[in-house]
């Protein structure tokens, strides 16, 4: 099977390329940076905004995964460009050019989430569920491993000699690990029971934020973390300026929580998801 895969350099992209090999698919990574030595082809999902810019893209495509997303907007990589209407293009070029399937990574709570953010990630979620495909919307938890940016973000506050904690740090994760998510990809773009679904796809464990952190300290071998409980109007201040870790739409992620059953990524791997006890991306 031919894949098509948007976001291949990204942090799930870059793995899930590798677990797709592994499962023997054809991957064809699109990327905005074509590498001559890899199968690629060019696409900018800033500028890829109509259908005529991508059914060139999708000759021999017998699949789609769609792993591009940002948390933080900048420049012209707008929540509206990268997570709406690039991504609503190329799905209904995909019906043009009769590719059968396809996989759309969303995210957990954006189905009930209120923010940029969610907004945009359901708007193209809920755009593919009209199109005649076989279409699965995933809707990872936070994800961790190599190369995370929730990872690098929670370190960055772990490390701090007074580590500060939104409100009183109770905010509850399910985190995931890179590894079970792509693998679970990989069985999923095959497995018919998830065609025209959603799937929420969550890690075995729930932490909370204060959890992480100290998790994360106790990973490198640091002291037991200070904590420096904040009001959290004090941390929604801060998250609207230059001067927090955390801006309105990774903390509107936060507070929204992500949990759900891991019975799911259960039945796709075939065992029970890898704890995840730290957020040194291990």
């Amino acid at each position: 099977m031919n894949v098509l895969l948007t976001g291949a350099s990204g942090f799930i992209g870059s793995h899930l390329v590798r677990a797709l090999r592994a499962a023997e698919y054809i991957v064809i990574e699109a990327r905005r940076d074509v590498d001559d030595g890899t199968a690629s082809v060019r696409a900018d999902f800033t500028r890829d905004l109509s259908v005529r810019d991508w059914l060139p893209k999708l000759a021999g495509i017998d699949a789609v995964i769609n792993a591009v997303g940002i948390v933080r907007e900048h420049g012209v990589q707008t929540f509206e460009s990268i997570h709406k209407r690039a991504p609503q293009a190329l799905f209904t070029a995909c019906v043009a050019a009769g590719v059968k399937r396809v996989v759309q990574i969303s995210a957990l709570g954006a189905d009930r989430g209120m923010t940029r953010y969610f907004l945009s990630k359901r708007a193209a979620d809920d755009y593919l569920a009209t199109l005649p495909l076989e279409w699965t919307i995933v809707r990872p938890a936070l994800v961790f491993g190599p190369g995370g940016a929730s990872a690098r973000m929670l370190m960055k506050l772990a490390r701090l000699p007074l580590v500060p904690l939104p409100g009183r740090g109770e905010q509850r994760v399910q985190p995931l690990h890179i590894d079970d998510l792509t693998e679970a990809l990989a069985h999923l773009l095959a497995d018919a029971s998830t065609h025209r679904s959603r799937v929420e796809l969550v890690g075995p464990q729930t932490f909370t934020l204060r959890e992480l952190l100290a998790g994360a300290r106790a990973a490198k071998r640091l002291s037991p973390p200070r904590f420096l409980p904040l009001p959290m109007s004090l941390v929604r201040a801060a998250a609207r300026s230059t001067i927090s870790p955390l801006d309105n739409e990774t903390l509107a992620l936060l507070e929204a929580g992500t949990r759900g059953d891991p019975a799911t990524i259960r039945h796709l791997l075939g065992r029970p998801p890898r704890p995840v006890g730290s957020v040194n991306g291990g």
